[in-house]
């Protein structure tokens, strides 16, 4: 790479998210690119819920398959990637909320897991607690939170030959990590207990070498969707950065055998964290 690109790439970084609101697109590459992601999750995972996550008996008059005993709803600030509603099943519903707007009082302490994914982006360069404290409220006594997100503080390029070379891939992993940016991620935990939740932890998983090449594809959809919404928030220099290292750089390496990846403790992935809200709180 000439010294003239290395200094262009450099310019890229996820701090430039400040500021953004949702750092990424609302089109139908976004929701091809999403899918993705949850799906290559689930074979990851091998579990949409996690297996600490134990709910309360059912009564099995009332689950049927017309009567449904779980409830779902799905909320998000955009629900114009969303199934529409007669598309669903009869048990899941789709609500608009904010995290940094107040919890709807019909709402509170109504569920017995709340499920969160992938809001990095999001909560990067906020304080993430007051929404923390938010989800607490969803959440029955004796019910659950399961946060899935991605560990951006100790991703890797992964290489099947550690003598091949990749600045570009090395300019993506420092634009990920973002000097720090995203570390609070790994301290969940310790934020879950603080806002009321008990014994939660993080479990780190990771894809077998199969699964590779479609998390590097996935991971450079998302830098080009970042890197387009800069470009339409009028900072053109930045979203050249991005733009330049995964498209003149990554076809060649990843056929070489060589790619970026989020990764965590023994090169996991992703990270999924559990807490329960006592029995008795209200």
């Amino acid at each position: 790479m000439h010294s003239s690109d290395s200094q262009h790439l450099s310019s890229a970084s996820f701090c430039l998210a400040d500021g953004l609101g949702y750092a990424l697109q609302q089109n139908h590459r976004s929701v091809i690119r999403l899918n993705l992601q949850h799906f290559l999750w689930r074979q990851v995972f091998g579990f949409h819920i996690h297996p600490s996550v134990h709910f309360p008996p059912a009564d099995d008059t009332t689950d049927t398959p017309s009567h449904p005993a779980i409830a779902d709803i799905a909320i998000d600030i955009d629900l114009t990637q969303a199934p529409h509603p007669g598309w669903l099943p009869s048990n899941i519903t789709l609500r608009y909320w904010d995290v940094f707007a107040d919890v709807p009082a019909s709402l509170e302490c109504q569920y017995d897991l709340v499920h969160v994914r992938l809001l990095v982006l999001v909560l990067s360069g906020e304080d993430p607690t007051p929404v923390i404290r938010r989800l607490f409220q969803f959440v029955k006594p004796g019910g659950y939170i399961q946060w899935d997100e991605l560990d951006c503080m100790n991703m890797k390029i992964k290489k099947v030959n550690p003598s091949v070379q990749a600045p570009a891939l090395e300019e993506i992993r420092a634009a990920s990590y973002a000097n720090g940016r995203h570390d609070w991620v790994l301290d969940l935990p310790r934020l879950l207990n603080v806002a009321g939740f008990q014994d939660a932890k993080l479990d780190y998983y990771d894809e077998g070498p199969e699964l590779v090449r479609a998390f590097n594809d996935q991971h450079l959809m998302t830098m080009e969707e970042f890197a387009s919404k800069l470009m339409q928030n009028g900072k053109a220099e930045a979203a050249a950065s991005f733009f330049q290292a995964y498209s003149g750089w990554i076809p060649g390496v990843c056929g070489r055998g060589c790619i970026v990846h989020p990764s965590g403790s023994g090169e996991k992935d992703a990270v999924v964290i559990t807490g329960q809200v006592p029995v008795g709180v209200e």
